[in-house]
């Protein structure tokens, strides 16, 4: 433990960055005081107070201390390793082992001056122990990823085993428990697993894939991109709706890989020229995860992409939303509780149309009621609710089904989507015989529903006695709490969105660090209109008016438009004014 005995009597923290000319004596006591202050750590207080930034201080110990400085995003780590380290101890002092080689096991910290830290750790490890440096965001992001695999890892083994897969296809509707590797790589009956799949167990194909699936799940990624490119394989993670490159992987691991997921997603490994689609589910942490798998065949091979749902997560009721203001708030639950008449939501693909709409299905989800859903497919599980999936291919399509469902005695029913002329007319039919009806739809805005309606043939009279509410959405992305900054916007932009001249105003911008991965934005949050048809409407739409004479005059009878709730939004501080105008540009 050489490394280690020496590392716990160099210098300390202040004396190494003003030895390194990046800290003056006068600097150094004033973080020292404000470290004493807050109780915290010498480091933390250079941070807090903007006299160093964490990669100039990783710089300078990675230089002056000799020892390796570490990206941890670009390296894949073997949970097994990891877990070398008890997770208390890796959580406590914020270390992660990532490698053992030749009976030296090497650790990276944020802090590797911490005596207490090396000294834990010559008691927790009987090996030689190397340190690194890495971002203490990083450091965590990968202790998350190392404790959270203990679902997947055989305990003190390196073999991964099954992702306690519940394969579940699209294609025959029927599911297979598998506990092991060896019943999970079984090929669906009929299929034939040839030489380079057998193969692929020795370059540990499984493991890479469960780490695919655990990284997006710690990053909170929607999709994985798996593509082939002309000499190497990219990986991507979907977060917060952009793509994050996470790493790339030798050509060769393709085909392998592919295979994998197709056998875990009971496809045919066979059919290679075809696209196909399926699901699995998992457990990852305690969390049900719904994997749905897409398989395109493309010039450079098959891609692959993995959509994670969790189907864990609670969704929230409308009345608990934090992101609708009272009044709308107010109007929307008095519309959902009508009995009878057709709500819609509408907005691109992306937009948070189900989840607002699963939100609103959770908030009328009473014993008294009974609520019947056709999805394609079904998103999230609710209980009490009765969820049917369509079936294109099948024949089970929105309009067929609901035929049957009219015949259940439904009081709420939601369609998953209207996109052709029969499913809007029943779904009208529906709402104008005692039912309240949910649906999706996609057009830009809220009053460009009305018109979408009409070009799919439905007459004005029965759009403008069935429509009792239309909400249009955006999703944007959401400022990092952690580094945002405000600004005064100059004065052109101040008239341009009409805002009040003779007050100061604030808009915030994106910064960047650690916690936001250095992209300044960290989640999304949700933008609406609600368009509520009263009588000047109505007589608009019996007129055949067009959508902007439609949102013109609603505007006059104080309806908010998505633009002003994003501009209400951007002056909270909750997301930039750029994104607000880029979202809302084409309305």
């Amino acid at each position: 433990m050489a490394i280690l005995n020496n590392l716990l009597k160099s210098k300390k923290l202040g004396e190494i960055l003003v030895a390194s000319g990046l800290l003056n004596p006068t600097q150094l006591e004033y973080a020292l005081a404000e470290a004493k202050k807050r109780n915290i750590r010498l480091g933390t207080a250079i941070i807090s107070l903007n006299i160093l930034s964490e990669d100039e201080i990783i710089n300078a110990l990675s230089q002056q201390l000799s020892i390796k400085k570490i990206d941890l995003s670009k390296i894949a780590i073997d949970p097994a390793i990891g877990k070398i380290l008890p997770e208390a101890l890796a959580k406590q002092f914020k270390m992660v082992a990532i490698s053992l080689s030749k009976n030296v096991l090497t650790v990276v910290l944020s802090d590797p001056l911490n005596v207490f830290a090396g000294d834990a750790l010559k008691k927790a490890v009987n090996t030689d122990i190397e340190i690194a440096v890495a971002r203490e965001q990083e450091i965590l992001r990968a202790i998350e990823f190392v404790y959270s695999a203990k679902d997947i890892i055989k305990a003190g083994n390196s073999e991964y085993i099954a992702l306690n897969l519940n394969m579940e296809s699209q294609k025959s509707g029927t599911a297979a428990a598998a506990s092991s590797v060896s019943s999970v790589f079984n090929a669906p009956a009929g299929n034939e697993i040839n030489k380079e799949i057998i193969e692929s167990e020795d370059i540990n194909i499984i493991k890479l894939v469960n780490e695919l699936i655990v990284s997006a799940s710690v990053n909170k990624a929607s999709d994985i991109h798996i593509e082939p490119l002309e000499d190497e394989i990219l990986i991507r993670e979907r977060i917060d709706g952009e793509l994050f490159e996470t790493k790339k992987l030798p050509k060769q691991f393709m085909n392998p890989l592919i295979a994998r997921i197709k056998i875990i997603s009971n496809m045919d490994i066979a059919e290679k020229r075809n696209a196909q689609d399926s699901r699995f589910n998992i457990i990852l942490s305690g969390k049900e995860l719904d994997i749905r798998v897409s398989i395109l065949p493309t010039i450079n091979g098959e891609k692959a992409v993995l959509r994670i749902l969790d189907k864990s997560s609670r969704i929230n009721k409308i009345s608990e939303s934090s992101y609708i203001d009272n009044i709308t708030k107010d109007k929307l639950l008095k519309l959902i509780n009508k009995k009878y008449g057709l709500f819609l939501l509408t907005g691109p693909t992306g937009s948070g149309k189900t989840t607002t709409a699963y939100s609103i299905l959770s908030e009328l989800n009473k014993i008294n009621k009974n609520l019947v859903t056709v999805e394609n497919p079904v998103e999230y599980k609710i209980k009490y609710i009765n969820q049917v999936e369509a079936n294109l291919k099948g024949g089970m399509s929105f309009a067929n089904i609901l035929r049957s469902v009219l015949r259940q005695d439904p009081d709420i029913i939601f369609v998953g989507e209207i996109r052709d002329i029969e499913t809007a007319k029943i779904a009208i039919q529906a709402s104008l015989t005692g039912h309240f009806v949910i649906s999706t739809i996609h057009t830009q805005d809220a009053s460009s529903t009305i018109s979408r309606l009409m070009d799919m043939e439905i007459e004005p009279f029965l759009i403008a006695s069935a429509v009792v509410g239309v909400v249009g959405q955006r999703l944007l992305k959401k400022l990092c709490d952690k580094c945002k900054e405000p600004y005064e916007p100059d004065v052109k932009l101040i008239k341009e969105l009409d805002l009040p001249e003779n007050k100061t105003v604030y808009f915030y911008k994106e910064n960047g660090c650690p916690e936001c991965r250095g992209t300044g934005f960290k989640g999304r949050i949700p933008i609406y209109e609600l368009l509520v048809p009263d009588n000047k409407i109505q007589k608009l739409i019996l007129e055949k008016a067009d959508a902007s004479l439609i949102r013109s005059t609603a505007v006059k009878n104080g309806f908010t438009t998505l633009r002003k709730c994003g501009i209400i939004k951007a002056l909270e501080g909750l997301t930039t004014i750029e994104e607000v105008l880029q979202a809302t540009q084409d309305i």
